[in-house]
């Protein structure tokens, strides 16, 4: 089945998973560079600048949630629902709004981050690494609408092509600070970000892409965005509350070398996310025109597929990390980082029940039930949040990470029951798709 899904015809009506090899490619090398990242700071950082760096990033992720909640989900349910002339015009318009609320929340950051260091229980951010994460903000948000604009066109072969050049120049970078054997935060976060702008424009001039700065048309585009992003919103901060939390818990609670210790883990356990990522970058615009179609049988197989893709995939990897785990042991963690076995195994849980939440969460965003997925991150706040500062408390890192996952697994667990529920709703107009 999985070759012909991913093999037959050339119309719109064929191919329903073509590009999932290059969005799996494409994944891979940022997967990738986000490793080598992580392992510059695990060999030649301080724990302190890894923890610095992890809260930061955690800051532009919460950005990141707000964009893909009033910018690229409701853009992955609606552009596709629009032809020609009138999608290129409804991509400026998104672009346009796009680049004003990323500016706002980058300068917003910066300045509070910088003024307000104990937020993120840090004692002192000096000018040079908020502003670094201002730039980090404005260069994601640009590199993901641009990909998201590439993936809804089905054209993952230009974001692949544009990651390339991004991993390329953030290789050169970073490989400068590893020579010198000095690898800092702020510097990290500015080489991220110009690597990301850099790479973005050419492709950006290619796709033909012109920011619409015009009030008429941004109220015009909110009309058709807020009755999804009322609840992607909610649903987008809370989830990340919730996935992030033990950053900010662990901070207060373990301090910021456990804290690092826990970062670093989920490092050997991330690819696992991009895998996710890369199969729902191409799921999710098909699951969108499926059920606009009514071809209600082929969700319900590709979901179910997918699924079963997860458990597979992270049993595999788990495993494969098992056996790879002493000599990551001996040769990359070093005497800092020793001992994280049972930290990478806590994230191998994570990771089941995140991968489940994600093929659950986008079968409900590309049907337009948003407010599903609001509930199940509230539920999923509502448990994690305390138990891990509670269980934080008692159990330290493993407690703190039993609540992650507890919350985690509940999100899942109501995604999964919201997308049953949903589709007993979708009618059916047309058998199938995939199968024809």
């Amino acid at each position: 089945m999985i070759g012909r899904l991913m093999s037959e015809g050339s119309g719109q009506h064929k191919l329903p998973f073509q590009g999932v090899s290059h969005s799996l490619v494409d994944q891979v090398l940022l997967s990738i560079s986000n490793f080598l990242i992580g392992l510059a700071f695990i060999k030649f950082a301080t724990k302190h600048d890894y923890y610095a760096y992890s809260q930061l990033i955690g800051y532009v992720a919460l950005t990141l949630a707000i964009q893909a909640a009033l910018v690229n989900s409701t853009a992955l349910t609606l552009l596709p629902q629009k032809q020609g002339r009138e999608r290129a015009l409804a991509t400026n318009v998104f672009f346009g709004l796009q680049l004003s609320l990323s500016a706002t929340l980058a300068v917003i950051g910066g300045l509070f981050l910088w003024l307000v260091p104990a937020a993120i229980s840090m004692d002192e951010i000096e000018m040079p690494l908020a502003l670094a994460m201002t730039l980090m903000v404005l260069s994601s948000w640009l590199r993901e609408f641009l990909r998201n604009v590439q993936f809804i066109n089905m054209r993952a072969d230009l974001c692949l092509q544009q990651d390339m050049a991004y991993v390329l120049l953030l290789a050169m970078a970073i490989g400068t600070l590893v020579l010198s054997r000095n690898v800092e935060a702020d510097e990290v976060l500015l080489f991220i970000a110009a690597s990301g702008i850099l790479s973005a424009l050419p492709w950006l001039h290619r796709a033909s892409i012109r920011p619409a700065f015009d009030w008429a048309q941004w109220a015009r585009l909110w009309r058709e965005i807020w009755p999804l992003a009322r609840w992607s919103l909610p649903a987008g901060l809370v989830s990340w509350a919730s996935g992030n939390g033990y950053l900010l818990i662990g901070a207060a609670v373990l301090g910021p070398e456990s804290t690092a210790e826990i970062v670093a883990a989920k490092l050997f356990m991330a690819p696992l996310g991009t895998i996710f990522l890369s199969w729902g970058n191409v799921f999710r615009p098909r699951v969108s025109h499926w059920i606009a179609v009514g071809a209600k049988a082929d969700v319900a197989r590709v979901t179910k597929f997918s699924i079963l893709g997860v458990a597979v995939v992270v049993f595999v990897y788990f495993l494969a990390m098992v056996v790879a785990y002493p000599f990551l042991d001996a040769h990359l963690l070093g005497d800092k980082y020793k001992g994280l076995q049972f930290d990478i195994a806590w994230w191998g849980v994570f990771f089941v029940a995140s991968g489940v939440s994600s093929v659950s969460n986008g079968v409900l965003f590309a049907g337009g039930h948003f407010r599903r997925s609001f509930y199940g991150a509230a539920v999923s706040c509502a448990l994690s949040i305390p138990a891990m500062y509670f269980l934080g408390h008692a159990f330290g890192k493993s407690g703190l990470m039993f609540g992650a996952v507890l919350g985690e697994a509940a999100y899942a667990t109501v995604l999964f029951w919201g997308v049953r529920r949903m589709m007993r709703g979708v009618a059916v107009t047309q058998k199938s798709e995939v199968m024809k």
